[in-house]
Order: structure tokens, then sequence, then C-alpha cells
């Protein structure tokens, strides 16, 4: 390639490892549809990366295989991107969240007092469970992926609030990474009141890429810092936030909600006594997404694993996998999971 065409691309390669590299932030969607046509890395992350994050790399990469979708993991105290899998699935290309977005929704129905977290409606029907789950409060709500509990609360919410809470959870624009190619998503403008139920329980008409969903996590369990995230080393990193949620935020019931779905819910796939993993599942259109964190009482990362022609449970186990590579001691087996349900 040519000095003109690189000058045209406006991607600048700032560092590069064998089969991982770090460029510099550009946006436009031209300059996106032309760097697709270059061989982009496998896995991106900062030259002189530690023995941790090759580590964490290295663990992504397994997970994964060879399923089509992608892997990203960063710390919820800083933002500090470790790694990042298949970047063309997560951060070029934005995705209907599914049944992550309960998050934003729940965060929304909490702060605007319609629930607390011991609010209960009782699901009948219209539930990805035929019979319903019965009476259920938020935290069984989000530990089962329940449809109609957010459904309602969205109703109750109405689309202005959900959008607000979808912007301030960092969704609908570019979040700044210092990779170049990132994709806004999208959050509508407008949406009819009859459709606002089903964008609240399966973000209908929402799009995100999972290095947003992997910010919008962090600030769940930083305390509601929404970073901008940056692929970096740990030695000498600076934090860069973006804002700060006010202070009038209520997350109550979300992280019982998130280790609820790892112990017994819809990312049992992820469980493993050994390793207290946390998070959310997505799953519709063919689409897969599980947005986590370990350890639940201490967490250390947050890994966000997206597929492609795949569902939360799968995706689910697949971090699974990740967290074993990080956590379990060398040689110790592999958790038996037998069941799963979303």
């Amino acid at each position: 390639m040519v000095h003109g065409q690189r000058r045209h691309l406006l991607i600048t390669l700032l560092a590069l490892l064998p089969g991982r590299a770090l460029f510099a932030a550009t946006t436009t969607r031209k300059q996106r549809r032309t760097a697709a046509r270059f061989n982009v890395p496998r896995v991106i992350q900062a030259a002189g990366a530690s023995d941790r994050d090759r580590r964490i790399a290295s663990a992504c990469e397994r997970g994964l295989g060879g399923a089509r979708g992608a892997v990203v993991a960063m710390d919820p105290w800083t933002g500090r991107v470790a790694a990042v899998v298949n970047p063309a699935e997560a951060l070029f290309r934005s995705y209907q969240p599914c049944s992550v977005f309960k998050i934003v929704v729940g965060i929304g129905g909490l702060t605007e007092g319609i629930i607390t977290p011991e609010t209960t409606y009782t699901c009948d029907k219209g539930c990805w469970m035929w019979p319903g789950h019965g009476a259920i409060d938020l935290r069984r709500a989000l530990a089962v992926s329940c449809n109609p509990y957010f459904e309602r609360v969205g109703e109750q919410l109405g689309y202005e609030r959900v959008q607000h809470y979808a912007h301030l959870l960092g969704l609908g624009e570019r979040s700044g990474i210092n990779l170049s190619g990132e994709t806004p998503g999208v959050v509508p403008a407008k949406v009819r009141p009859e459709a606002v139920g089903h964008l609240s329980s399966h973000a209908e008409g929402i799009q995100a890429s999972a290095v947003q969903l992997g910010v919008l996590l962090s600030a769940c369990v930083n305390g509601g810092i929404v970073f901008q995230p940056q692929v970096g080393t740990a030695a000498g990193f600076e934090p860069k936030e973006r804002w700060r949620l006010p202070e009038t935020t209520r997350m109550d019931g979300l992280r019982e909600g998130f280790v609820g779905a790892v112990n017994e819910g819809s990312a049992l796939p992820a469980f493993d006594p050994d390793v207290v993993v946390a998070g959310k599942t997505g799953t519709c259109a063919q689409l897969g997404w599980f947005a986590s964190y370990a350890p639940a009482d201490r967490p250390e990362i947050v890994i966000v694993v997206f597929l492609r022609r795949g569902s939360g449970h799968g995706a689910a186990a697949v971090a699974g996998h990740i967290y074993q590579d990080l956590f379990k001691p060398a040689g110790a087996p592999p958790a038996m999971v037998t069941a799963g349900t979303r």
C-alpha cells in the first residue's frame, strides 16, 4: 500500500505484536468500509501487554474458538480494555442487544420509582417460558430473563424515559475507544407507544456493540462511572471518565439478579462453584449475548461475549470457559453444566 493510500485510510498503526494491533481512532463510515477490506487482526491488544493481559486475550480467543462472534474484556474500575477478539463484530458493527437491554429498563424503573427490588408482577403469558413465571420480582426477572416484567416496566416508563436511560448508559453514540471504525449503534428518536413494551424486553430497534455493553455493565459494577474505554497497558494507565450517573440513580437488586442468572437462571452454563460469575444474557433474532463480570463479590474483569446465530445460553457457556481458564488453578476439572433455560 502506498503512502497516499495510507493517508486516505486515516488508520495509523500505533503498535503491533504478532496477531495483535492497536490503531488510532477514526470514525467515518467510509473509513470503516475501507478498513474492512484489509486484514484486521483477530485479537487487538496493546503493545507491551502484561503476562496477565496476554492470558486474558488467549483465554478469550480460546473460549470463542471458531464461533462467529466477538469477545471484549475490560477493567470495570478504569475502562481499560485488555483484549478485543474479532473487532469487526465487537466494534465495527452493532446488533440488537436483546435482553441485555433489560438492565437499562431496570435502572430506569428503579430510579424513577416505578419499581423497587421487591416489586412483583405476575408473568402468566407472553413469556419465552409458555406457562409464565408466576409472581416475580426484579431479582428473579433478571435471573430468568422474564419478558412481561420488563415490558410492563418499560410501558410505565414510556419511551422518552427509556431512551434517556439508554443514552445515560452510553448507548446510541460512540464510546470514544482508541480504535478505528467504531459504530455509534442505534437508539431510535421515536417509538410508537404500542411498541415500547417489546423494545423494553427485546431491544427491538436498538443496536449496540459489545464494547458499548462492556461500558454499560462496568457502570453497574463501579457505582455509576461511564468510562471512555481505552486499549492500553496497566502500567501508567490513566482512566478517562465520560460522565457519572446522577447520584439519584438506583441499581438496587441488579447484582442479585446477575448472580441469580448464573446460579439458577438463563446463564447457568457459566456456573462454576469455584468462580462466582454474574451477568445478563440476551437471546433474539438468532443472536446471543452474555455481559458478565467476575468474581461477583469483588469484580476484576468484565467480559462481553457476542455470538452470531447463537443464544444467551451459548454465550454464557463461552464466558464460563473463559473464566475457568483465568481463575481456576491449572489442572482443575471444568464445572459440569447439565441444564439451562435461555
